[in-house]
């Protein structure tokens, strides 16, 4: 029964007790519920981490199967089931090829306190990059000699099992004679030693055959033939080629002249004379059986170079030959009358006579090799003797060899003139 005596104030306090005791309670059974359910989601979490990274490495592991046969394939000759396999590995995993090699790498690399034989020699051989004077105290070819002793191989293959090869012979595989037969090709019977430094370049075992002795003692015998001697105070052919005094094939030493020349004056102002500039050219060309071209022309070296490319060149350039006297160079050059100007004369008693020989003339000249810098050896040629000799009584004219009428000629190389080999060096 409800108490008369109680009244609304007391009715409406227990209300808000009981408000208060159902909202304490709900925040308890919150508060309780996070606890439990934290937990719960860093498990979920930890535990999804593992299955992406799980199939993560299932997936690379795949990847790498596919990409491994596919390696092993490919060196079988077996392109087209190589390049399947390298797709499905690459639908995989992109960058499996990457991964393949880095993982390779870090398992074959030496410890950075231990430096290999092979890695000393490639940092010595990576001097070659420069001229022979920036290789003075490097005995590049002791050590390479050494390091092919001790692989018992002239040429090195690739071990790297990240590089991936085709089935195939190596050039190592040919025989040692083979090799140096085409060094040979490699120099021709024009002697291209550039070529030949070139090659030494590329690696330790093409270094070596290089500098093989004989090919540099042919190509000496090549330049002076019966004058060649012994070695003597040079250590080596190669050493004797290079600073005995001789001249380049692969160019030509060019000079240019310019002078004033003076016109007549005119009828109409006798005070004005004109005066034009001349300007032309002189070249020679060398070969190494001793025959030389030379030519004198207004026409530019780009315009002209090309015609003394061969022996056989035309009738307005003269042909010759030089011989080698310690520094200096002996030119003999001869000039016949063209078939245009040879003409016959008629005798009185009806014989004929051959007037083309006493319009011959003979060119001497004798010039010095200098060089033309620091590190450009014989590039310059410096007038010592010119004269002429001409007609059936050998009248000889020498002529006065001033700078400004005769300046030196300097050296400049023709790419085209090497293009191809002919023949070898014999």
């Amino acid at each position: 029964m409800n108490d008369p005596n109680r009244n609304d104030d007391d009715a409406e306090g227990d209300s808000s007790q009981s408000s208060d005791r159902g909202n304490q309670l709900l925040e308890e059974f919150r508060q309780q519920w996070k606890k439990e359910l934290k937990p719960n989601e860093s498990v979920a979490d930890t535990t999804g981490d593992v299955d992406c990274e799980s199939s993560q490495k299932i997936d690379e592991d795949k990847a790498k199967s596919l990409f491994t046969e596919a390696v092993e394939l490919e060196k079988l000759g077996k392109v087209f089931e190589a390049m399947n396999l390298y797709r499905r590995a690459v639908q995989i995993v992109p960058d499996i090829e990457f991964r393949i090699y880095d993982a390779v790498k870090h398992q074959t690399k030496p410890p950075k306190t231990e430096r290999s034989t092979d890695d000393q020699l490639n940092a010595n051989f990576s001097k070659c990059d420069t001229d022979d004077e920036d290789l003075d105290g490097v005995d590049l070819m002791e050590r390479f000699q050494v390091a092919i002793a001790k692989s018992e191989c002239l040429f090195s293959r690739a071990t790297d099992p990240g590089v991936i090869s085709t089935a195939g012979l190596h050039f190592s595989d040919l025989p040692v004679e083979i090799i140096f037969y085409i060094l040979r090709w490699v120099v021709s019977s024009e002697l291209d030693m550039r070529s030949l430094e070139q090659i030494s370049k590329v690696c330790r075992g093409f270094y070596v055959c290089a500098k093989d002795p004989e090919i540099w003692r042919l190509a000496c015998l090549k330049i002076w033939g019966i004058y060649t001697g012994d070695l003597g105070e040079y250590p080596s052919w190669r050493e004797m080629f290079l600073s005995r005094h001789r001249v380049h094939f692969n160019g030509c030493y060019i000079s240019k002249m310019s002078y004033l020349r003076y016109g007549e004056n005119s009828f109409q102002d006798q005070f004005y004379r004109p005066v034009q500039i001349v300007e032309y050219y002189r070249y020679m060309r060398f070969f190494s059986d001793g025959s030389m071209l030379m030519m004198t022309t207004a026409d530019e070296p780009a315009q002209t170079v090309g015609k003394l490319k061969s022996r056989n060149a035309r009738n307005d350039v003269l042909k010759g030959h030089y011989r080698l006297h310690d520094d200096v160079v002996v030119i003999v050059l001869k000039r016949n009358r063209t078939a245009q100007h040879q003409y016959m004369k008629q005798s009185r008693r009806g014989s004929v006579i051959d007037d083309s020989a006493s319009s011959s003339q003979s060119f001497y000249l004798e010039l010095n090799i200098l060089p033309s810098g620091s590190k450009r050896q014989f590039n310059q040629l410096k007038w010592k003797h010119y004269a002429i000799i001409q007609g059936k009584n050998q009248v000889k004219t020498n002529f006065e060899l001033t700078a400004s009428k005769y300046p030196p000629l300097l050296f400049s190389r023709v790419k085209s003139y090497h293009s191809y080999s002919e023949s070898p060096l014999q």
